[in-house]
């Protein structure tokens, strides 16, 4: 592997959001083979979604290209909830998802949330190990989704 350039992590700036939404819809076809645009609103203008309050929309760029991003939703009074995590295919296993977990859990613990709460596939392998090894917590199956919990703090 190619050694890493500088990651920084930060909001979503107006430059960034045609690639932030193309990296999480690409990571959507290779999981599902498909893109469904209709399941997938908050996409269609970054900006204005992840301005309102209790939310927030990160972005990990390396030597100026987009390599990761990662939000927070509002889910209920003291909860956020984790969304739009993605890391480009070609950068993951070298620890960018969780640097930009640990920003989206501070970013949540600056923004008042106690708890962050999440879903994904329970097929997935890879993503329920990384947040099982990073503290969530399963609380339940939904059909083939596993939602997780998290105390913060």
């Amino acid at each position: 592997m190619n050694k890493l350039g500088i990651l920084i992590i930060s909001p979503v700036c107006e430059a960034f959001v045609d690639d932030a939404r193309d990296l999480i819809l690409e990571g959507f076809k290779e999981r599902f083979g498909f893109i469904d645009y209709s399941l997938n609103p908050d996409l269609t203008d970054i900006m204005t979604t992840y301005k309102q309050p209790g939310t927030t929309f990160l972005t990990g760029i390396i030597d100026g290209t987009l390599i990761a991003t990662g939000a927070i939703a509002y889910e209920e009074a003291g909860v956020g909830r984790i969304v739009r995590m993605s890391v480009e295919k070609n950068y993951r296993r070298r620890g960018i998802a969780k640097r930009m977990l640990d920003r989206l859990e501070a970013k949540a613990l600056e923004m008042g949330y106690q708890q962050l709460v999440l879903e994904t596939h329970e097929g997935w392998q890879s993503a329920v190990g990384f947040y099982s090894a990073n503290g969530y917590k399963i609380e339940r199956y939904e059909g083939e989704r596993a939602h997780f919990r998290k105390q913060l703090g």
